[in-house]
């Protein structure tokens, strides 16, 4: 592997300081200048106004999209809780984009809990969906537009708006935010977004593991009630999906799946002046799928390479704010506690309220699994340090093994084979902080390789929990270092692989490969006496993160294979972990959300 490029190493020193409540550092950057001034950090005692309006029946109309397609709507205002005559206003508008037919973010919510604080709610139907006109498509430019042609007529049409518009959704509903804001334009009436439950990069995240399809955009399709003009036969989202089933271009990282790309879209939202909170969380879909929003949001705004890690000396801004949380997919989002963060947002940039919420000098609220408890960084990861460790007969050892081993794999379309290796207890509790690289040196009878690992935590009472997992086709082991990104001495973390039709390459039977499978973040406490442990299966195993569907090229070739993985002095596989200590990490002063 070509050496690492050092702008994508983790320049981080081993530990992170959390300023005190009293004050904070603003870094400012202006033409090329750094300065610093003096700000509050996040006001811990702003509480959410208490209701002072109800909410009115939805009423429905449409809105006229640029190319004619009419987008189904419904709009919920406040009024006066004792007449139920709709409040004076103006108000400013939350809008939420769904593709699910129903058009609210919740079937069971209206957005009451903002409507009664002072906002006019309006839902959309995606366009080809539910009462919605036009072809459905996964997401993109045309989402984009038709969510910027909703702002324009909430701004500037909507009854009672008062001409500030913020974007609000869980999911599909949260994503799609992304898009609208890169193509509201700069001088919009768009001023916030609040895109919970998403990722960053759909290709790695969701629609492919380890460059292996997955089914999860036909998935969506399925929960898509289609609109009186879609055909499912024809429209473009079917394009996407018999494409990836069929092994064609987008079953690739190909063009189409860059532009979907939110990471790449951050240059254009930050040039729009749009600030955005994020959510995720640590069993969600993607795990820590906003992290890669984070990254890349702070990134633009400083004018810094877009996926590069963030050091702690490297300047951040309260605009670009992430959750992590200990959560699944949408777990209490519409609960008050993730409302009242999602009001907080609304009403400092939508109502201009004195909240203190974007002057703070730590934007990132991680959960750290193990010490139940919040922390408030400024970095991701948090520290630079990277411990290896090899992989032994049936162990995790911290030198290079010095006698001849090996461990074989079967690939079954019917069943996974399992290798375990353990470290021994850990003597000094660690934090895991951040992606983990596991590399094995592996050889097969057959010229394809699908190959995961998982990285679990186990208690002395033999209590095993899962902490990551990642994949990798074999074809697809190509490393582009520009992407990947390493911790002290170098040392791999989180090798990037471009997965491109242009970067496949077969494997060669009987020779020993090098393969790089990157595992997914994660930030937990491991105490003293807990053990490590890594799993490795010649396919995903029943717990992986989100299941893979190979296409028929790819069975056809994983087919009857079996693997060699060598633990030997000439080819020693490893696992590079970024454990660092936990007084690394701060507890935050503030509750970003339930613990459980």
């Amino acid at each position: 592997m070509n050496k690492p490029k050092a702008r994508n190493r983790i320049k981080l020193p081993h530990r992170v300081s959390v300023l005190s409540s009293a004050s904070a550092v603003l870094l400012l950057v202006a033409a090329g200048r750094t300065t610093a001034t003096t700000l509050p950090t996040h006001a811990t005692n702003w509480q959410p106004p208490a209701a002072s309006y109800a909410a009115s029946a939805p009423v429905h109309t449409t809105v006229t999209m640029d190319d004619g397609v009419k987008i189904a709507v419904e709009v919920v205002y406040p009024t006066d809780p004792g007449t139920g005559a709709r409040a004076s206003g103006p108000f400013p508008v939350l809008l939420t984009q769904n593709p699910y037919g129903a058009q609210r973010s919740d079937p069971t919510d209206t957005g009451t809990y903002f409507v009664q604080r002072g906002y006019i709610y309006v839902a959309s139907a995606v366009r080809g969906t539910g009462d919605s006109g036009g072809q459905v498509d996964w997401m993109g430019d045309r989402q984009g537009k038709d969510g910027a042609d909703l702002v324009d007529w909430a701004a500037h049409t909507l009854s009672g708006s008062n001409g500030k518009v913020g974007l609000d959704g869980c999911s599909y509903l949260g994503v799609n935010q992304w898009f609208t804001a890169a193509a509201v334009g700069k001088n919009s009436a768009l001023k916030a977004i609040t895109p919970f439950c998403t990722d960053s990069d759909f290709y790695n995240d969701l629609t492919a593991n380890g460059g292996i399809p997955t089914p999860f955009v036909a998935g969506i399709a399925q929960a898509e009630p289609r609109g009186p003009e879609d055909d499912p036969a024809t429209d473009p989202q079917s394009v996407t999906i018999a494409q990836q089933a069929s092994g064609g271009s987008r079953s690739y990282n190909d063009a189409y799946w860059q532009s979907l790309n939110v990471q790449k879209l951050m240059p254009r939202i930050v040039g729009n002046n749009i600030p955005a909170l994020t959510e995720a969380g640590w069993n969600d879909l993607f795990p820590g799928g906003n992290l890669g929003a984070y990254v890349s949001a702070q990134n633009a705004y400083y004018h810094r390479p877009l996926t590069d890690p963030i050091s702690s000396d490297e300047p951040v801004t309260g605009r670009y704010q992430a959750i992590v949380g200990p959560w699944t997919h949408g777990e209490h989002v519409n609960e008050e506690a993730l409302q009242a963060i999602r009001l907080e947002w609304f009403e400092t940039w939508l109502k201009n309220a004195p909240t203190g919420m974007a002057d703070t000098s730590t934007p990132l609220h991680l959960f750290e699994n193990g010490a139940n408890t919040w922390v408030d960084s400024a970095a991701w990861p948090l520290s630079s340090d990277a411990r290896t460790y090899y992989l032994g007969d049936g162990s995790l050892i911290t030198g290079k093994p010095t006698d001849q081993g090996s461990d074989s794999l079967s690939w079954s379309a019917a069943a996974a084979d399992t290798l375990t290796y353990t470290t021994a207890p850990l003597t000094k509790a660690a934090l895991l902080d951040g992606p983990t690289d596991v590399t094995l040196y592996a050889k097969s009878t057959t010229p394809e390789t699908e190959l995961s690992a998982k990285l679990s935590i186990v208690a002395p009472d033999g209590t095993v929990t899962k902490q990551a997992d990642g994949i990798l086709l074999g074809s697809q082991r190509a490393v582009d270092t520009q992407e990947s990104w390493y911790g002290d001495n170098g040392t791999l973390l989180k090798p990037g692989h471009p997965f491109t039709q242009a970067s496949q390459r077969p494997v060669t039977p009987g020779q020993t490969t090098r393969y790089d499978i990157s595992l997914l973040s994660n930030f937990t406490r491991i105490p003293a006496g807990y053990r490590i442990r890594i799993s490795i299966n010649s396919q995903p195993p029943a717990d992986v993160h989100f299941p893979v569907a190979p296409t028929p090229q790819e069975l056809a070739n994983l087919a009857g294979g079996t693997y060699t993985v060598e633990r030997s002095p000439q080819a020693a596989s490893f696992v590079n972990l970024p454990l660092t200590t936990p007084s690394s990490a701060t507890p935050s002063g503030d509750n970003w959300g339930p613990s459980s």
